[in-house]
């Protein structure tokens, strides 16, 4: 919906940045990458906050990593180690 129109109905009725909640602390939900995760303390964790677009007709919501370049990087890290 990046284009303001639902992929799945095609209607303009978009609405961007719609809250999600999810961790109890800071209502963000989140996604992580570690570049280690077989490591006992030092991970690497790697995390981004999550957005959303909802289409206010037929409800589809896409969800969008804010740092997606970030968790890219980490998660060619974590492939290297293999």
């Amino acid at each position: 919906m990046l284009d303001s129109r639902c992929p799945k109905c095609g209607s303009k009725d978009v609405i961007p940045n719609v809250h999600i909640r999810g961790d109890f602390h800071d209502h963000k939900l989140k996604v992580e990458v570690a570049e280690n995760p077989e490591a006992w303390v030092v991970k690497g964790i790697h995390e981004s906050i999550l957005t959303s677009t909802l289409c206010g007709q037929c409800g589809f919501v896409e969800l969008y990593a804010k740092n997606p370049a970030e968790l890219l990087k980490a998660y060619r890290q974590k492939r290297q180690r293999v």
